[in-house]
């Protein structure tokens, strides 16, 4: 049988329905159902999941069962069938051969434990409620996990915390990747303008999303659910662009806080510049091309007439801050999507998560040269105070996310990798960029334009000149 799931807004649990018969897959609902309310009823070692971890597990089970319709299998008489319901499924002859399937496609290692873990649950859900079924999978071997308080610089008390967890042995260990940089995770900004104008091409939405993505440091999911468009009930307090414009040039206000919802369903905060705000209002509200209210009457006159919007609940009243040129609703796979096929046109390697590790190791450079600093001088009070600037625009508590970003730094720079990196990250346009290395093919003059740039924060932090460049190339195309 095959999944599909109906999201209705408020419950924050989508509804698991069985496409041929339309009915809904009671054991698969009470599933997430437990995992929201009563996560210690299917394990010991669980806490009550957040909206965003139900709809991780509801995506994952949802696939595997999907997958699972896909297998062919002999019968007792030999004939080929077709399709394994999740009850009648087994670890050896499914289970295994679907992870199998995942490395096949280049899935890493850490993703597929991800999706191995939420199976894992949702048979343990089965288990104790008395399902019965054939999946038998390896023993989970328990760890307690120790977060030592010495790494915490905001704190004044020295003590440890353990916590049980649990190391899955249905994926390989020797697979998994040791990280502790971001060293294969950022971009030059070269390539990022190339993605921005590519992205332009196919729908200014999707560039517009990137460059908020990759100026605010927020993860998709919050760019996507809740960056705002005005105020509302998680940002009640937020000025739209003419207001914080008129606030900017009058009091000198240039940035505003803008509330998300982090992993975990905590609120937390991140900044908005007024130059990242002029790129949101400009280039995508007020665009020329296909402006906001545009998207949305498309929005109201044909999709929600559609029965993906009937099956979401959506109704004409509703305003999405991110609307595709169809009057679509933008999702965070849809977006995903939009960057991966960027990046394949282009032959650049990018996921979406990049534009903000490399937002955030843009930062943190620029504030080293604002100090004066090198990479020899990142040591443990360097690291204590970015992670003081980073905690808030990241939303990590933990110094050991910060010193991965610090490492990332430092091993460029060991690697001499920042060569490219250092001039047109520090770029104010992509035809800034290409007049550097045109001026100096060996790009000799790379620290000192740096040096000059960096007192000028948002002007390379938020390309400010994208404006006027993205302008004057339709001007010339208009004129040619």
């Amino acid at each position: 049988m095959m999944i599909e799931l109906e999201h209705r807004d408020g419950t924050g649990i989508p509804i698991p329905y069985n496409v041929e018969t339309n009915e809904v897959d009671i054991h698969f609902l009470d599933f997430l159902v437990f995992k929201k309310k009563y996560a210690k009823f299917i394990h010991h070692t669980l806490k009550n999941a957040s909206v965003q971890t139900i709809l991780n597990d509801s995506q994952r089970v949802k696939y595997f069962i999907n997958l699972l319709a896909e297998q062919k299998y002999k019968d007792h008489k030999g004939n080929e069938m077709i399709g394994v319901h999740y009850c009648s499924a087994q670890y050896e002859s499914n289970m295994k051969p679907i992870i199998a399937l995942l490395r096949t496609r280049e899935w890493k290692e850490e993703s597929i434990e991800q999706y191995v873990k939420s199976w894992r649950n949702f048979y343990r859900f089965l288990t104790v409620s008395g399902v019965e079924h054939n999946m038998l999978m390896p023993d989970t071997i328990e760890v307690e996990r120790h977060g030592d308080q010495d790494d915490n610089f905001l704190s004044h008390t020295n003590y440890g915390e353990s916590y049980k967890g649990e190391k899955e042995t249905a994926i390989d260990e020797k697979n998994k990747e040791f990280k502790d940089d971001y060293v294969n995770s950022i971009i030059s900004m070269t390539d990022f303008w190339k993605i921005y104008k590519h992205l332009c091409e196919v729908d200014e939405v999707y560039a517009v999303m990137a460059f908020c993505e990759f100026a605010t440091l927020l993860r998709v999911s919050g760019l996507v659910h809740h960056f705002p468009l005005t105020q509302n009930k998680l940002n009640p307090h937020f000025k739209p662009y003419a207001l914080a414009e008129r606030i900017a040039k009058n009091d000198g206000i240039r940035m505003q806080d803008l509330n998300y919802i982090a992993k975990g369903g905590k609120i937390k905060t991140t900044q908005l510049s007024i130059s990242v705000h002029k790129i949101f209002n400009d280039e995508y509200i007020q665009s020329s091309i296909c402006n906001y209210e545009q998207r949305h009457k498309k929005y109201q006159d044909d999709y929600c007439k559609t029965k993906w919007a009937k099956n979401k609940h959506r109704t004409p009243e509703m305003r999405f801050c991110w609307l595709n040129k169809l009057g679509t609703p933008v999702s965070v796979r849809e977006y995903q999507a939009a960057l991966e096929d960027a990046a394949e046109a282009l032959g650049i390697d990018i996921h979406s998560h990049m534009l903000r590790h490399t937002g955030a190791t843009q930062l943190l450079w620029r504030y080293l040269k604002e100090h004066n600093l090198t990479a020899s001088h990142t040591n443990e009070l360097l690291i204590a105070d970015a992670h003081v600037m980073l905690q808030k625009l990241l939303g990590h508590q933990d110094v050991k996310t910060t010193r991965m970003y610090v490492k990332t730094i430092e091993r460029m720079i060991q690697a001499e990798k920042l060569n490219m990196l250092l001039n047109s990250a520090l770029s104010t346009s992509k035809k800034h960029h290409d007049e550097l290395i045109k001026n100096n093919k060996a790009l000799s003059n790379g620290l000192s334009s740096m040096e000059r740039a960096v007192k000028r924060f948002e002007n390379h932090m938020t390309g400010c000149n994208l404006l006027e460049r993205i302008n004057r190339e339709t001007e010339e195309k208009e004129l040619a």
